[in-house]
């Protein structure tokens, strides 16, 4: 759709020559180039542009137009002074608004709201931003707002200038254990043929052993019990110089066993070692489905916004069962938007906002943490549209609506989000990138299955032990009471 028909202006009655001009748009977000078709007339004017001097008028009130703003990075960052009051404001949403003070030479100011609210419909009235539109204290609403319906009803919206979807920040996903890490080089079906490998080769010794004593007892040499080349072919493979001397024929099996098992053995030393020098993180949560199903992570969103409403209304799925835990837990509703880094963190909440405004806050935390706590979930709550807010029919509607769309044809939009967005850092690469550093020594954690392993073997020596002490009582104790008990029986039958 062109500019024309979203405006729509019918201009098929005019005889002014329009010269199509295509505009190259590279956003450095999604990596795509796209192309805008920019119609001007044979003289070089903009066929859209109203009657002259038509926008410029509707900015010309003689005092500064007050702007609502909240404080939320990177759409809006406010510097206050020592008596809180605003003293700076920067971002890309205050780029817009600078472009068009200049352009349609307007002054400005920007207001807060007293209760710092977005804007909700509250016992008969509207709250926070949404609020003083309505009641004429402020002609726009330039932040990070949503565009819902309810909002739609009393004020009127731009086009959206940002598609900022609802994400989840949660804490950063936990090491993936390595209690069992000495089987993870294997899947589970090598183990299961290695071990019936060694099962085989141990009846094969064991037959061939039994022939050969049966053949000629005198010239043979060595045990023929099943369990002693069981455990032979066991420890062969960690320690090659224990070999037999039985036959020709054993001698086959063991090297063909002694020859897969040099093959196992490497594999698994080096996939071991690859497995502990390159751990896996596993997300708390990847799905609102995940999110809706946990018992350790608990929703948590800002009260009176888009989300809470959303999720409040719902009836049944996944949103349903979010809303039905905010129903049972309302502390889970903040009230301002403070220490939301550390409630996520130590408190194990999943946050609920606009992904572009999560990046910025885990960027925050890693400066001052000089670690990764926070981390946002694959799959975002829900799309979400970033709009200005007027009140209904203003005269500035249709010309912030130009704006928007022209800022976008330029690419200007995309290059003033990227430039407040934070650059590639630790915290921003994907999880599968993660890796130690080229020196770093394996640690306790990554070596924990080895000692599980000892202590598995240790306490199986000591019940082993204690057995063998239990039977060899028992034993000595029927060995002793036989002989009694012959006499016994002796002395009986003589008496009788």
């Amino acid at each position: 759709m062109t500019v024309n028909e979203e405006v729509g202006t019918d201009w098929s009655s005019t005889s002014t020559d329009y010269v199509t001009e295509p505009i190259e748009n590279y956003d450095t977000t999604t990596g795509e180039t796209s192309f805008w078709i920019l119609e001007t007339t044979s003289n070089g004017s903009d066929p859209y542009e109203e009657s002259p001097n038509e926008k410029q008028r509707a900015f010309s009130k003689g005092h500064p137009l007050k702007i609502g703003i909240i404080n939320i990075p990177p759409y809006v960052l406010v510097q206050y002074d020592a008596g809180g009051n605003i003293s700076y404001v920067e971002g890309f949403v205050p780029e817009i608004i600078s472009w068009m003070a200049e352009k349609y030479d307007f002054t400005f100011e920007y207001v807060e709201p007293p209760d710092g609210a977005f804007g909700a419909f509250i016992n008969g009235s509207w709250n926070g931003l949404i609020g003083m539109v309505v009641r004429g204290e402020i002609a726009i609403v330039a932040t990070a707002l949503s565009v819902t319906y309810p909002r739609s009803l009393v004020v009127d919206y731009t086009y959206a200038f940002s598609d900022d979807p609802i994400s989840l920040l949660i804490p950063f996903p936990q090491l993936d254990s390595t209690i069992s890490g000495i089987i993870k080089p294997f899947q589970y079906e090598v183990w299961i043929g290695i071990f019936l490998c060694l099962l085989i080769a141990s009846v094969v010794i064991w037959l061939i052993s039994r022939a050969q004593w049966r053949i000629n007892r005198q010239s043979f040499h060595g045990q023929t019990g099943c369990f002693p080349h069981f455990w032979f072919l066991f420890r062969v493979v960690t320690n090659p110089s224990d070999v037999i001397s039985f036959t020709f024929a054993t001698r086959i099996v063991v090297a063909s066993w002694l020859l897969m098992g040099t093959v196992f053995v490497n594999c698994y030393t080096s996939s071991l070692l690859s497995y502990l020098m390159a751990p896996t993180f596993l997300p708390l949560i990847s799905t609102v489905q995940d999110l809706a199903d946990s018992h350790d992570i608990q929703i948590t969103t800002l009260k009176h916004s888009s989300v809470d409403s959303a999720l409040l209304a719902a009836t049944t799925g996944s949103f349903a069962k979010l809303g039905a835990s905010l129903r049972a837990h309302p502390e889970n509703l903040l009230s301002i938007l403070e220490n939301i880094e550390d409630i996520v963190f130590h408190q194990r909440k999943a946050f609920s906002y606009q992904e572009t405004s999560l990046k910025q806050t885990i960027y925050d935390d890693f400066r001052t943490h000089k670690q990764c706590r926070l981390f946002i979930a694959k799959e975002p709550l829900f799309p979400d549209q970033i709009a200005f807010a007027l009140a209904k029919s203003s005269p500035l509607t249709k010309a912030f609506n130009y704006e928007v769309t022209w800022l976008r044809q330029l690419g200007l939009l995309n290059h003033w989000i990227n430039s407040y967005l934070p650059r590639p850092y630790r915290c921003s690469a994907p999880l599968s990138s993660f890796r130690p550093k080229p020196n770093e020594r394996l640690t306790l954690n990554y070596l924990s299955s080895a000692f599980l392993l000892y202590g598995v073997g240790i306490s199986v020596s000591v019940l082993a032990f204690v057995l063998e002490l239990i039977y060899s009582w028992w034993k000595r104790r029927v060995i002793k009471v036989t002989p009694f008990n012959n006499q016994r029986r002796r002395l009986r039958a003589e008496w009788n």
